[in-house]
């Protein structure tokens, strides 16, 4: 698939990641987001999934306080 500002061809993770966020297909070039910080969480010992965290310094701070189980 290829990026709809440039033509650029966008990278297949990116690619799935766009369409599961229901975003625009653009590459990172083209992209007008700002970026995200993410964590696994692994609530399961076999099932781990992504956690999207933003940019707040303060809510960074707390997910990996978490992601190390600190307290």
């Amino acid at each position: 698939m290829t990026c709809q500002v440039c033509g650029q061809e966008i990278h297949p993770d990116r690619l799935e990641f766009l369409r599961m966020a229901r975003k625009a297909l653009t590459c990172l070039g083209c992209s007008n987001e700002r970026p995200k910080v993410c964590l696994t969480s692994y609530d399961h010992k076999t099932a781990g999934h992504l956690v999207i965290v933003g940019t707040d310094p303060e809510q960074i701070r707390l997910a990996q306080r978490a992601y190390r189980r600190e307290r």
